[in-house]
């Protein structure tokens, strides 16, 4: 449509569009749900790039009030400012492409990675060589009962193995081996260290303890995906196996509302 083509209409869209853009990576940042995307430690460029777009935005005004205060009669300037803009001229295909990921960012329910994305993963339970050295330093010098999933398994990956004392205390949600019986279950985070798409899951084998240590009887009470939290202690490993949680306590608790571990 040629109106589509005229300058002032030209500087609407962009000028729009660029603002939608900023205001709906406003929302994600506001609504807490951008770390389901990126490392939080990547939160300061994105409220950067939101600023940007609003300047840049804002200056598409100055285009529009050019168009405006152009004499209705002066078609020859009108011509020659249209086709000053034309080779950078938006058309109907460009906007679409242009306000999809805005369009799909509204429709489609936030979600971090859960059990479904481990379809295409391994859970890693003893190496974990992608993760920064210093995440290793960080892990020997916390308490035992301050460790996350990460810790341990970066302890794991070191050598360092857990003695009668050490208590475990970690949260994470629930992945089921088709091959384990009712009393084993493997609790699973998923580690991010730029964003989602390089996101690794790492998991801690837990055994439920003796009768009565926890609330269920048999791991077939839960549900996949189900977040829980277990207290307990290692159990010695066999041969060249990897140390085992034995629950003292297992609760199902609420999504954290960062789902991430972070090296």
């Amino acid at each position: 449509m040629r109106v589509l083509r005229l300058p002032t209409v030209q500087a609407a869209v962009k000028g729009m569009l660029i603002f939608a853009m900023g205001i709906f990576l406003l929302t994600r940042i506001t609504s807490g749900t951008l770390n389901y995307y990126i490392s939080d430690r990547f939160g300061w460029l994105t409220l950067a790039a939101v600023l940007g777009l609003f300047v840049v935005g804002g200056s598409y005004r100055y285009l529009f009030s050019d168009g405006e205060r152009m004499p209705a009669d002066d078609d020859h300037a009108r011509d020659s400012h249209s086709d000053h803009h034309h080779g950078h001229a938006l058309g109907w295909t460009g906007i679409l492409l242009v306000s999809l990921p805005i369009l799909l960012g509204l429709f489609v329910p936030p979600r971090p990675l859960g059990v479904a994305a481990l379809q295409n993963r391994e859970i890693s339970v003893g190496g974990v060589d992608s993760v920064l050295p210093a995440a290793v330093r960080s892990a020997q010098i916390k308490e035992s009962e301050e460790r996350t999933i990460l810790d341990w398994v970066l302890s794991f990956h070191e050598g360092e193995w857990p003695d009668g004392n050490d208590v475990a205390d970690v949260t994470g949600f629930v992945y089921l081996d088709d091959a384990a019986d009712g009393s084993h279950l493997t609790v699973t985070r998923f580690v991010v260290g730029c964003c989602a798409a390089d996101a690794m899951a790492v998991g801690l084998p837990v055994r439920l303890g003796p009768e009565g240590s926890s609330d269920l009887q048999t791991v077939d009470e839960l549900e996949e995906g189900q977040w829980v939290r277990v207290v307990g202690r290692f159990a010695a490993p066999v041969g060249d196996g990897l140390p085992v949680l034995v629950a003292e306590q297992l609760n199902v608790v609420p999504e954290p509302n960062q789902p991430y571990l972070y090296p």
